[in-house]
């Protein structure tokens, strides 16, 4: 059965190279729409004793070494370790002290993703330049972990909106009310679990 599985793997990833090898130099490998409808489909069709949790996990990483198979790519973390390993697996990564630091990373490689935990800077987003939300987490410690694309990143579609108004926190709302006054962060969609981290 592992050899079985490991040739399904290795078959998976030679198509995703050959994929890789069509997308032009600016064209966006990570596609944030596209890996929450992979996910969407895994839970659908799922059963049997394994958790739902190790099945996002290994879905997720599989998608981020994807990606990495197309173009590597470095995530910027503040405080957001395990958050960023349970989405991304062991993708080149760089640490920086704040939320803000990782998002201004972005500017000057637009085809990274910055992992932050908000509480490590109070106003991580007033600075971000082009970098746009693709995602945000809830953690099993209580905290909110927000995925970041920059400019080269392809934009979320989802059905939330992450918006900032009138110098407040960023909140999420339904995107189908978004109103003139609302700087919005990014839209994606919402996550199906709360991702395990270490207390």
């Amino acid at each position: 059965m592992d050899s079985g599985l490991h040739r399904l793997l290795r078959e998976r990833f030679q198509i995703v190279a050959e994929i890789g090898k069509t997308k032009g130099p600016d064209e966006s490998i990570i596609r944030p729409a596209r890996e929450a409808a992979v996910i969407e489909n895994r839970l659908a069709a799922h059963e049997g004793p394994m958790p739902a949790d190790i099945l996002v996990h290994i879905w997720r990483v599989l998608i981020g070494g994807a990606c990495v198979v197309q173009r590597p790519f470095t995530l910027h973390i503040a405080g957001a370790l395990d958050t960023a390993r349970f989405l991304y697996g062991p993708i080149s990564a760089a640490l920086h002290a704040d939320a803000a630091d990782a998002v201004a990373a972005l500017a000057a490689k637009p085809s990274d993703l910055a992992i932050i935990d908000t509480a490590t800077s109070s106003d991580w987003w007033s600075g971000r330049g082009k970098a746009h939300a693709i995602g945000r987490y809830h953690t099993s410690s209580g905290g909110v972990v927000v995925v970041l694309g920059g400019e080269g990143v392809a934009f979320g579609a989802g059905p939330i909106a992450l918006v900032a108004q009138d110098g407040d926190a960023p909140r999420e709302v339904d995107a189908t009310v978004l109103g003139p006054d609302d700087d919005v962060i990014g839209r994606y969609h919402p996550f199906p679990l709360v991702i395990p981290v270490a207390e």
